[in-house]
């Protein structure tokens, strides 16, 4: 058993190689609604100069693609171990930057910019090795997996899950690098974002007794998600893994109405749904659903028969969960030296994709902190990032 990867270079020359990598991938403006295909291009030729082929799984408009690539021997197709990162960011759109979010800044132990955190530091280390490894040296495969529209609901790993699923029993296990502090996380919670438009008819206030009000039904189902928040957080089903043990509903957003002397025609309201693993997502949607087509709508149209209520579901990030007993998380463990137990955390990852779909055991551990992500200065240690290229060279290759 091999203790380490063999690279080309020295663990200084490897750091400095991951910074200019780094720099690199945050200088693409890679937010979800864009295209990723200037980095995916920039990533393919980086593997290519070290003889490593890659191959694209594009989206329907091929405007963005999911790139997979295998360094190391492939008899019978295999993947070995698989490293995967998302390569889109959040927006910076509001937020009060105190530089160009898109140029990396690297000050005070710090590498700031869109993604440093979340999750372009963990790819850069990923690339750095892979640039450097010599590969026909390598006993077990190693894979980069990188996907697009991760932020809007896991859409590119989602479309290949059917790839990974032949993956499954030609894999050892996959590191999802998501900002962890470089802690193996073995679960998290699922999530699911809907978007709920109630429609009514513009009138005068005088006549509001006799017409449905659309803020009102919109209020009424969010009292209604409370009252199961509340059974959630008293009856469980309770995971005792998180901090908070119990799934719940987020309303965040309604907007809707004109004028206060104007019954409004119109509301919109956004939530959020995460719930702790082994309770469904879709169930507490489905009772969201009820609620509002056998209650709120039934009274509605007895006002009006232009009343109506939609519901569009927005995102789909499954729950994980993966036995501490696991072989490929004693492995990950093993060879990161970690003797505290593995944790859970409340953020959502592809992770629930690839193990629970795909059937491909996994790990989420990567560079920096989830406090960082999505932030105004996003940023993560150069000390996290030194660990990261340490801990990926120490996976055993046997």
């Amino acid at each position: 058993m091999s203790a380490r990867f063999p690279v080309r270079c020295s663990s200084s020359e490897l750091y400095s190689r991951m910074l200019s990598i780094l720099e690199r991938l945050v200088g693409f403006d890679t937010t979800s609604h864009k295209s990723n295909l200037e980095l995916i291009n920039y990533v393919q030729g980086l593997l290519s100069s070290n003889n490593i082929d890659s191959t694209l799984h594009w989206n329907d408009e091929r405007t963005k693609a999911n790139l997979v690539a295998t360094a190391g021997p492939r008899s019978g197709g295999q993947r070995g171990i698989i490293w995967s990162g998302h390569t889109d960011v959040v927006p910076v759109d509001g937020q009060k930057w105190t530089a160009d979010p898109f140029t990396l800044r690297v000050t005070d132990g710090q590498a700031i910019g869109r993604g440093t955190a979340d999750m372009k530091g963990f790819i850069a280390c990923c690339l750095a090795i892979l640039s450097q490894v010599d590969h026909e040296a390598l006993t077990v495969p190693v894979t980069l997996l990188l996907t697009y529209e991760e932020e809007v609901g896991c859409v590119g790993a989602r479309r290949l899950v059917p790839e990974m699923q032949t993956w499954a029993d030609d894999s050892i296990g996959c590191v999802v690098g998501e900002p962890t502090g470089m802690k193996v996380v073995i679960g998290h919670k699922g999530k699911q974002n809907y978007r709920i438009r109630f429609k009514g008819e513009p009138k005068h206030a005088a006549l509001a007794p006799e017409m449905p009000n659309p803020i009102v039904s919109a209020s009424e189902l969010a009292a209604f998600a409370q009252s199961l928040n509340e059974q959630f957080q008293s009856e469980g089903p309770h995971d005792q893994r998180f901090s908070i043990d119990h799934s719940w509903i987020n309303i965040g957003r309604i907007d809707g109405g004109v004028k206060p002397n104007i019954v409004p025609d119109n509301c919109l309201m956004e939530l959020e749904i995460r719930a702790v693993p082994g309770h469904d997502c879709d169930g507490i949607a489905d009772e969201l659903r009820r609620f509002a087509a056998e209650s709120l709508l039934a009274k509605m149209k007895k006002k009006s028969q232009l009343a109506d209520i939609s519901v569009e579901q927005l995102s789909d990030t499954p729950s994980f969960a993966i036995d501490e007993s696991h072989a490929f998380v004693d492995l990950v463990r093993s060879a990161f030296g970690e003797e505290e137990p593995p944790e859970y955390v409340p953020f959502g990852t592809e992770a629930g994709l690839i193990w629970g779909k795909a059937g491909v055991p996994a790990v989420v551990c990567g560079p920096g902190f989830i406090s960082q992500a999505h932030t105004a200065d996003e940023s993560v240690p150069l000390e996290q990032l030194k660990l990261c290229l340490s801990r990926l060279q120490q996976l055993p290759l046997a």
